[in-house]
């Protein structure tokens, strides 16, 4: 068995107890800001959520369709009268809970919060519901929400469908805007503001698209890679969405939109993306191929001469290792995981944020669980300490490891108060989730003797009863 004393070398927090009950992103429950929010101070809570989803002011004044002027009074105007509907739309925006705006109750109350084999790569389809009812419109052009008939009418982009197949478009804007609103929606990405960004990536797809196809011939490669990019990234939400179909399309466009540009790193994370369509998809055996050849043609390319390079290559190795995991090749999966511990530390703890310690830490979490070595799985778990990890994507990938693992081992309290902080923490991925659904329905249905106080209110709150 692989050896856990000297695998993982972060520090074990004095209580993992403690500390995961703690995760829940600090600014939206700082007394300041409670104290900002009954006063009506609403500035202050916008101020803060956009310096806590790490946007300058133009970039969330482009974001909310105001000028950078209009927001900065907005954020700076103590005693401004708020229009209700300016706040709804700032609240979708910037991903504010609607409580801090005066718009509803809070949901959870910080003073009780607590904490203490699901569906994975197979998860159930049907579970995406509630999150395709709000973005199924632009992702996949379903009728779920009304069309802009008058954008339409225009060619504009209303579906990433509508991109994929020519049928709308947008008019090409300057580099450095479309790499803005690129950074904004990896934000939203790594916020797990998934709904948002569905709603975005039409446009910003189209966007993208049309930069390409009017770029000059010295200006091509950069606009190919920034199309990639965008592909990718759009790959990244339909994985999400358990959307297999719609990934392998816009897995490939980038992957194409990639060899046409001049950055490997670019070209490594398309296909990595492509492969990791392909193992959802139980091609698990093409998908680590995949995932080796790229990793081994990075190297080539770049002698992994600078941090993205390395860190992609660590990346592609640690998504190698959980793909053997999944494999069953309990040798290859800590083989590679090995290797890309290796890269982890050439690149150093906290100098990509891509890549770093941290996710290799989660990365033996989850190697650890799908090999069925639960209790190995909670070791590691304990040696994280999920407050460092300042993405709540990967944030959410703990909560989703430690939660099963957990359940695995029968330690259903542990498991469900995981699963609360989770939920405290990314609530977007709890109630839109397979795993998460289909654990809390374990938890529910496994309660006979009603030790999981909450769990069935928990359960209504998340749609699984």
């Amino acid at each position: 068995m692989h050896n856990l004393q000297t695998s993982v070398t972060l520090k074990l927090p004095p209580s993992w107890m403690e500390v995961t009950m703690s995760t829940h992103p600090a600014w939206t429950t700082m007394p300041s800001i409670m104290q900002a929010a009954t006063s009506g101070d609403f500035g202050k809570v916008l101020r803060t959520a956009r310096v806590a989803a790490g946007l300058n002011l133009q970039d969330a004044a482009s974001l909310a369709g105001v000028s950078a002027s209009t927001l900065s009074r907005m954020e700076t105007k103590p005693h401004r009268a708020w229009d209700v509907r300016d706040l709804r739309r700032l609240a979708e925006v910037f991903a504010i809970p609607a409580h801090l705006f005066g718009l509803s109750r809070p949901i959870f109350d910080s003073r009780t919060a607590s904490l203490s084999t699901g569906a994975d790569e197979d998860g159930d389809p049907m579970r995406r519901r509630d999150l395709l009812a709000t973005t199924a419109a632009v992702v996949t052009g379903a009728t779920v929400l009304p069309l802009d008939q008058a954008a339409a009418a225009r060619g504009m982009a209303d579906t990433i469908e509508d991109v994929l197949f020519g049928r709308g478009s947008a008019a090409p804007i300057l580099g450095h805007q479309l790499a803005a609103q690129l950074a904004a929606a990896r934000a939203d990405f790594r916020a797990t503001r998934y709904s948002q960004l569905a709603r975005r990536l039409p446009r910003l797809l189209a966007q993208a698209v049309a930069g390409r196809d009017a770029a000059t011939i010295s200006d091509a490669p950069l606009a190919a890679a920034r199309l990639a990019q965008t592909y990718s990234l759009a790959t990244e939400l339909l994985v999400k969405l358990h959307d297999n179909g719609m990934a392998w399309a816009t897995a490939d466009r980038a992957v194409q939109a990639a060899r046409t540009g001049d950055d490997p790193v670019v070209l490594a994370e398309a296909r990595r993306l492509a492969a990791t369509v392909m193992r959802r998809t139980h091609h698990r055996d093409g998908a680590q191929r995949l995932m080796l050849d790229a990793a081994s043609r990075l190297h080539a390319d770049t002698a992994l001469a600078n941090t993205a390079a390395a860190a992609m290559y660590g990346q592609l190795l640690a998504a190698a290792s959980y793909t053997a995991a999944l494999r069953d090749d309990r040798d290859s999966a800590w083989t590679l995981l090995g290797e890309a511990e290796d890269a982890a530390r050439r690149i150093g703890a906290t100098k990509n944020d891509r890549f770093n310690m941290l996710e290799l830490a989660v990365y033996k979490i989850s190697v650890s669980r799908v090999l069925g070595d639960f209790g190995a799985a909670v070791d590691y778990a304990r040696l994280v300490d999920p407050t460092l990890i300042t993405s709540p994507e990967r944030r959410a990938r703990y909560w989703e490891d430690t939660a099963l693992a957990l359940h695995g081992r029968g330690r259903s309290q542990a498991a469900f108060q995981a699963l609360v902080a989770a939920e405290r923490d990314t609530p977007q991925e709890v109630r839109f989730r397979p795993w998460a659904q289909q654990l809390t329905r374990d938890l529910l249905t496994g309660d006979r003797r009603n030790s999981l106080p909450g769990v069935r209110e928990f359960a209504g709150r998340v749609g699984t009863l």
